[in-house]
């Protein structure tokens, strides 16, 4: 039971811009990375900007994992493209907080699903299922594993309420087979 006296934990301000990239609002964040609902004037569109946090960069155990994560991310700019895997368009290496630029999907992911009195129809479990391994073997054909596959990173579209399709995103721990260097 929470105490009406103790105010919630304050998020940190929201920045008016991260690179060129016109801050919105925030999608989520994590002990590393934060996500932010981005508007890009070239572009015309909204984007997602998932940019890694200085803290994490700095802490000299970690630091240079997340550094990988981004680098094996930021391979992947403009090479995969899927209906059901997200597209990212852009990666900027910035010292104090590196960035990725990724197309928005409106909706959230499949984690909130799995709970009991959250269940989809099995009609539309076999549905997301198949577009799962269909987008799986894709990236599999172009030489990559995502290695981090769970409800937590498959995006759920939303239409009026309803799934209608799903991306895959959060390829921070993707092998590249195809190189000489494992990520």
């Amino acid at each position: 039971m929470s105490n009406p006296n103790v105010a919630p934990p304050e998020l940190p301000a929201l920045p008016a811009q991260i690179g060129k990239y016109r801050v919105l609002r925030r999608l989520d964040e994590g002990a590393t990375s934060e996500v932010f609902l981005c508007h890009d004037e070239f572009r015309g569109c909204d984007v997602a900007i998932k940019r890694v946090r200085a803290s994490a960069l700095a802490d000299v155990q970690d630091g240079r994992t997340y550094e990988r994560f981004f680098a094996a991310e930021a391979a992947l700019v403009g090479r995969l493209q899927h209906p059901n895997v997200v597209q990212i368009f852009d990666a900027v290496p910035d010292p104090q907080a590196p960035y990725i630029v990724m197309e928005y999907v409106e909706g959230r992911t499949l984690r909130p699903y799995c709970r009991a009195d959250q269940l989809q129809s099995l009609e539309l479990i076999v549905e997301l299922g198949f577009k799962c391994a269909m987008a799986l073997g894709y990236v599999y054909r172009q030489g990559l594993i995502h290695r981090d596959v769970k409800p937590a990173n498959i995006l759920a579209v939303l239409t009026e309420g309803s799934i209608t399709d799903i991306k895959i995103t959060d390829f921070g721990s993707v092998l590249n087979m195809r190189s000489d260097v494992t990520q």
